[in-house]
């Protein structure tokens, strides 16, 4: 995943409704229901990979292992 992810797609990973999130992110009720900070970039609303990682009880700094060592 890149560093910057698109709000949609961080709500497909966590679980939440597009019309819920949407509500709770211009209220600037997302991170507490969500435990995932929301940043915005102009008009767009975007959430970090650690971030997003860290609301699913994943390690911030987790990254996929190239497919030579994955064997």
């Amino acid at each position: 995943l890149p560093v910057i992810i698109d709000f949609k797609t961080a709500l497909r990973a966590l679980g939440v409704g597009h019309g819920e999130a949407y509500r709770l992110a211009a209220a600037g009720e997302f991170e507490a229901a969500s435990g995932c900070p929301v940043r915005q970039r102009g008009r767009v609303r975007v959430v970090t990979r650690p971030d997003l990682f860290r609301a699913l009880g994943l390690p911030p700094d987790l990254t996929r292992k190239p497919e030579a060592e994955a064997s």
